[in-house]
């Protein structure tokens, strides 16, 4: 049974919007083991009780909701979510749906199930819990926690047809279960091939999250997303080597001057080692709302704005508007 549109379902339980506070739309707590360390040791997030304190400075910082990002196959672990969850009482999204594919081994098998397939074991992630074995094992041991959106992943400039595959199935899954659909594009390229891919396999636009699109801070660009109804995620303040801050500042400037503020949204992204301060690195989870947040109302944002960019928009993302 599908969860009532009228809430989410959470590591706490289906929440309506009015208990998810200010959403990071985009991060990862955990990242347990699996190909994606073992190229980069640096995105090793296995560690609860270092979770733990990042989130609490998110929470303190006066930020609610974290849509969690890392999908299965490449070190989710759901017990670890609901764990610094329930440590901190900030609700937190856990995905199905898979990341780019530099992160799985060549011979994965998501390259050799059909879409129907995959999408029965998305839909079954989405309505009877997020599998703890991530379907890499030969026995599903499901947990109570189900997934609340299906992730995919677009390339540099391209658009696979493993990825096409994946697409279809999110379709299927978000037919049966209405789940919404969040999008890696690498470094926001190939989003226009992307939104038309997932558009045709059924998913409205208004119910995808196009993610990094800030690394590509091209207003015409982000426009015509915007205009199609897709939302546009954010994520590099804190992070210079993407950026500096003020160009994403004018970009969103332009976009809510254009009329487009209701198709923002923000995350952190904050998904090596280096970045935490539990870690000894940084600039930490709560940068975005702590930090940034604050530029922002210095630059000039009004707090309906910020309000739109927080929440109004991520809950419309969720299909709770």
């Amino acid at each position: 049974m599908s969860v009532p549109s009228s809430t989410v379902q959470t590591t706490l339980g289906p929440l309506p919007p009015s208990a998810l506070g200010r959403i990071n739309a985009h991060e990862h707590l955990i990242i347990d083991g699996g190909y994606t360390v073992v190229k980069e040791p640096d995105f090793r997030l296995d560690s609860v009780e270092k979770g733990i304190e990042e989130v609490t400075s998110w929470r303190e910082a006066g930020g609610g909701l974290i849509v969690d990002t890392m999908p299965f196959g490449c070190g989710r672990n759901v017990d670890k979510l609901e764990r610094i969850s329930r440590a901190t009482g900030v609700p937190v999204l856990v995905p199905s749906g898979f990341q780019k594919a530099s992160y799985y081994l060549p011979d994965h098998w998501q390259h050799r199930f059909d879409a129907q397939t995959i999408a029965e074991l998305l839909i079954d992630e989405l309505l009877l819990g997020a599998d703890r074995n991530n379907y890499d094992a030969p026995i599903i041991d499901r947990s109570e926690v189900r997934a609340a959106f299906v992730k995919v992943a677009g390339d540099y400039q391209v658009v696979t047809a493993t990825t096409r595959k994946l697409i279809l199935a999110a379709g299927l899954a978000h037919a049966q279960t209405g789940m919404p659909v969040l999008v890696h594009t690498e470094m926001g390229t190939a989003a226009e091939e992307l939104l038309d891919l997932l558009e045709g396999a059924g998913v409205p636009p208004a119910r995808v999250m196009l993610c990094h699109m800030d690394r590509n801070p091209d207003p015409s660009l982000h426009v015509r997303l915007a205009l199609r109804g897709a939302y546009l995620e954010y994520d590099t303040p804190g992070r210079i080597k993407y950026q500096p801050e003020p160009v994403l500042l004018r970009l969103m400037r332009e976009m809510i001057d254009a009329g487009h503020g209701d198709r923002l949204l923000l995350g952190g992204d904050t998904a090596r080692r280096s970045y935490w301060r539990a870690y000894g690195g940084g600039p930490g989870l709560d940068y975005i709302i702590s930090v940034f947040d604050q530029r922002m109302r210095r630059e000039g944002f009004s707090a309906a704005e910020l309000d739109a960019i927080w929440h109004h928009n991520p809950v419309g993302w969720l299909g709770l508007n």
